[in-house]
């Protein structure tokens, strides 16, 4: 499958990008793990993002992205497996006697160190090269009293290998 999606970023880096590729982003609290952040759908919530960090600097590029090889936990069959793959590193950590690390509304470090776990054992395990992981995040305010729909809600794509990356353009 074929998406459309949106990275924000500052005006500079998108002439690189442009130029000669994303670079992967190995932040810590980069809760999809290593890779290209993008916004699946959502240019204005890229334009947002990129507005809020880096102002009048503030910079959007459009990409292609080729969803297979995904990680695609908005698809249920790979809840189970996720899940696994939670309960191998938990148990990786406890035998080295390391606490999990602490995740919080801004920094998803749980998330991200279960991510690239998972990512790792299933392409050792399964012989499959996962090129990006996708996922829904709930974020934002309500839009109304009592509703179950958030202001700043997407779905965000981590493109870990950038041969998934079909076209880019800024926009």
């Amino acid at each position: 499958m074929i998406v459309l999606a949106y990275h924000g970023t500052e005006a500079t880096a998108a002439v690189s990008i442009l130029s000669h590729n994303f670079q992967p982003s190995r932040n810590d609290y980069d809760w999809l793990g290593d890779g290209a952040y993008f916004f699946q759908d959502a240019p204005a919530r890229a334009w947002e993002w990129a507005r809020r960090r880096f102002g009048a600097d503030a910079a959007v590029i459009g990409a292609e992205i080729d969803l297979t090889d995904c990680l695609d936990l908005l698809d249920i069959r790979w809840h189970d497996l996720h899940r696994q793959c939670y309960l191998r590193w938990t148990a990786s950590r406890e035998r080295k006697g390391l606490a999990p690390p602490r995740q919080t509304k801004g920094a998803h470090r749980l998330d991200r160190e279960v991510i690239n776990f998972a990512v790792s054992w299933i392409e050792e395990v399964d012989q499959v090269r996962l090129r990006s992981v996708r996922a829904a995040f709930a974020e934002g305010e309500p839009l109304f009293p009592e509703s179950a729909l958030l202001s700043h809600s997407h779905v965000q794509i981590c493109v870990r290998d950038p041969s998934s990356i079909l076209r880019r353009w800024r926009l």
